[in-house]
């Protein structure tokens, strides 16, 4: 997954409210780690604190190294991209997170989280714009580990409605898989009860 970096002079790149110490940002990278216990990569954790304008790309990535240089945060065993807390990275979290602003770590920790959970969809699942005589056309992909589920082709009338559809499938992969199901088995009353309870999200996630 990539991240658009913004720079603005006047505030980093940060939000109101946002976290412009070294320190702080430090300990909001433990507290995250922490939390989802999942590892960390240097640029995914500083691109999602950058998108949600909690801390400065730069500043994060700063911060980022110098755990690892201080031994807060080390390499997972079979790849040295990702990166988990030590013991003094979890002393970190248990003995200083309480100095965060509490706004700041859970909203913090639910957008991160959703990421994560992006990442993992992008993983198994893809969304493919192509060009063809003039003519847009998005291609959505379903997969679970080796084996193809769902594979649709469709014409989009411009790059916007694509970006639409490529968020709405992101968002909302398990839906659109069990109505498409549902559909194509001709079980309409359950295809049409997926559809009226689904929460659909069409915000971007990338």
């Amino acid at each position: 997954m990539s991240f658009n970096v913004l720079y603005d002079k006047t505030n980093d790149g940060v939000f109101p409210g946002g976290l412009h110490s070294k320190e702080q940002i430090k300990i909001l990278i433990c507290y995250l780690v922490y939390e989802t216990k999942v590892p960390a990569n240097v640029d995914f954790i500083s691109g999602v604190l950058q998108e949600c304008g909690t801390a400065n790309y730069f500043e994060s990535s700063s911060g980022f190294s110098e755990l690892i240089a201080n031994g807060q945060l080390v390499a997972c065993d079979n790849n040295n991209s990702l990166y988990q807390l030590s013991e003094s990275g979890k002393f970190i979290v248990k003995n200083l997170s309480d100095e965060l602003p509490v706004t700041i770590k859970e909203e913090t920790l639910e957008k991160y989280q959703y990421f994560l959970h992006q990442q993992d969809i992008r993983q198994d699942n893809t969304v493919t714009l192509t060009t063809k005589n003039n003519k847009i056309y998005v291609e959505c992909t379903m997969n679970d580990g080796n084996t193809q589920l769902l594979k649709i082709s469709m014409y989009s009338p411009d790059n916007e409605q694509a970006g639409f559809i490529r968020n709405v499938f992101y968002n909302n992969t398990d839906v659109i898989y069990q109505a498409v199901v549902a559909l194509m088995t001709g079980d309409k009353k359950t295809a049409l009860n997926i559809i009226s309870v689904a929460d659909f999200k069409t915000e971007s996630s990338i």
